[in-house]
């Protein structure tokens, strides 16, 4: 005869065991949103005439490879380093979109300085 809770038991054990899977899916699921979003931002393109990389740019790279990372260790069933991975990507897709804001209002403000749209007045 089996307890009666048993079959509790081996229901909250199957349910801790796929939390692992779970958790890992909807980190990646939001990293490839957080990466798309970064995208339609324009993170990822390069403007020709441009020199160097822009964080925005370094930032989106980075997140698609740890986003590449994170899918490949959940093929290898290890969830919480995937997990770790697109925890990270979609970090860094949230931060390109903030830093490419800001690198277009740098861009504006040096053409408006160089223009002599906007007068420094020296300090005393």
């Amino acid at each position: 005869m089996l307890p009666k809770n048993f079959f509790l038991l081996l229901l909250l054990l199957s349910g801790l065991a796929a939390c692992g899977p779970i958790r890992a899916t909807t980190a990646a699921a939001t990293a490839r949103d957080d990466l798309f979003k970064a995208q339609l931002a324009g993170a990822d393109q390069v403007k020709p005439g441009e020199r160097f990389i822009t964080p925005s740019r370094y930032e989106y790279q980075l997140a698609y490879l740890y986003l590449e990372k994170a899918k490949e260790l959940q093929g290898f069933a290890k969830y919480d380093a995937a997990y770790f991975y697109a925890e990270r990507a979609a970090a860094l897709s949230r931060s390109a979109v903030k830093n490419r804001s800001e690198e277009e209002r740098r861009k504006t403000r040096r053409e408006q300085i160089k223009a002599g749209a906007v007068f420094n007045k020296p300090t005393p």
